[in-house]
């Protein structure tokens, strides 16, 4: 009842997802003929176990083959090596996601928070998360960027690939049309112009430059 009244009053969004399983038209109608967007968080998704808990839950996150280079063994796999297990119907994500795609049909904007949990990762997982809820590829691509950029008035400068924008770019070694789960494939990073390979964070455009060794190495 919460975010209804914020939605009512005016609040251009709504941050961390409604706590219930299911919404229907008289939510749908409301929020359709608001200005406020939604950013569910699921990796924090409220009404059941975080869907942060699912992908340790089910993949082997301390051994990823990015995430495990950069980020000390001894934070990465006391959160990681020893996990609980639940059953699929426990995590509540899924109903979330599904919320939000919902809403999304509706017209309301739908976009990526990803609440800085597991150290740039768990951006991707709220992306396959999105995914799992029913969102088509296009879409939770488009939450993931543009629209986000375009909710917070920075759509000139970030979000999409055009000429005059901030050269910050991810290039992938798969479609994440075709596989959303793919969208962490990194081949290179580029931040404001400058090129990054994914495997050493050596900078290799405009100029070769090796990075120094981090505290841990």
């Amino acid at each position: 009842m919460h975010n209804m009244s914020m939605i009512i009053d005016g609040h251009t969004g709504i941050e961390h997802s409604i706590p219930v399983a299911a919404v229907y038209d008289d939510v749908k109608q409301l929020w359709a003929g608001s200005n406020t967007a939604y950013v569910p968080t699921l990796g924090v998704g409220y009404g059941g176990i975080w869907g942060e808990r699912y992908w340790y839950d089910k993949t082997d996150v301390w051994k990823h083959p990015i995430l495990s280079k950069y980020v000390p063994a001894n934070i990465l796999e006391p959160a990681s090596v020893r996990r609980f297990k639940a059953p699929l119907e426990d995590y509540n994500h899924f109903n979330n996601a599904r919320v939000a795609k919902e809403l999304q049909d509706e017209g309301v904007d739908v976009l990526l928070g990803a609440h800085g949990q597991r150290e740039g990762l768990a951006a991707h997982w709220e992306m396959w998360m999105f995914g799992q809820g029913g969102m088509e590829p296009l879409n939770i691509i488009k939450a993931a960027t543009i629209d986000g950029a375009i909710y917070i008035g920075m759509d000139n400068d970030l979000g999409s690939l055009k000429v005059g924008k901030l050269a910050d770019l991810v290039i992938l070694n798969q479609d994440p049309m075709q596989d959303i789960e793919t969208s962490d494939d990194i081949h290179q990073v580029m931040l404001n112009g400058r090129l990054y390979d994914t495997d050493t964070m050596n900078q290799v455009y405009p100029t070769k430059t090796k990075r120094g060794a981090f505290y841990f190495e």
